[in-house]
């Protein structure tokens, strides 16, 4: 299955768009590749409130088993609501603005394609990824994950539910700014 997006990489946060204009997304899913579908999706603000929050039913994949990264019990999804009942409102929420992930490649992907499935377009401004800060604090060469990255910064956080991934993001997103993490250097040009 193919999907589209706007953008065909995902650049890298710089501090200024770390703004009241942009949120915070976090995805939870089953699937691989352009299969990939949203099972859980999370939006936050930056100032850490949570704006949006639900599980969602599958359609096209099965749940995994429960293990550390899908940490769902499949009665949780009894009374879910699918995709297009929940796009209006994650449309409105995310028409013209910025949209900010841990790993945005990721989570921006995921929306592309459950979107495409659906033939409904995506309303956002782009996608940045907070990675690349995150790298450059740690003077990291791999990624960490949001998991590792927040308990490098004392942060408890990386649960793999999406508003708790919301949430540690944006106290990692707060705590990295707030000691100047920035673009400047090498690697902050680096997409996700």
């Amino acid at each position: 299955m193919l999907y589209t997006t706007k953008q065909t990489y995902t650049p890298p946060l710089h501090p200024h768009e770390f703004n009241e204009r942009a949120l915070i997304v976090d995805t939870e899913t089953v699937g691989a590749g352009p299969q990939v579908e949203i099972v859980e999706i999370a939006v936050g603000d930056t100032e850490g409130r949570i704006l949006f929050d639900t599980l969602i039913s599958p359609t096209f994949n099965r749940l995994p088993p429960p293990s550390k990264h899908h940490r769902f019990e499949r009665a949780e999804f009894d009374s879910a609501p699918q995709w297009p009942e929940v796009w209006p409102q994650l449309s409105a929420l995310f028409d013209g603005r910025l949209l900010i992930a841990y790993n945005a490649a990721f989570d921006r992907r995921a929306v592309a394609a459950t979107c495409s499935r659906y033939a409904q377009a995506t309303p956002e401004r782009g996608w940045r990824c907070a990675l690349p800060l995150v790298r450059r604090a740690l003077g990291a060469r791999r990624s960490p994950t949001l998991e590792e990255a927040c308990a490098r910064f004392g942060i408890t956080g990386g649960a793999h539910r999406a508003a708790a991934d919301v949430i540690a993001t944006r106290q990692l997103l707060a705590r990295l700014l707030a000691a100047g993490a920035g673009p400047a250097g090498t690697g902050a040009d680096e997409a996700c």
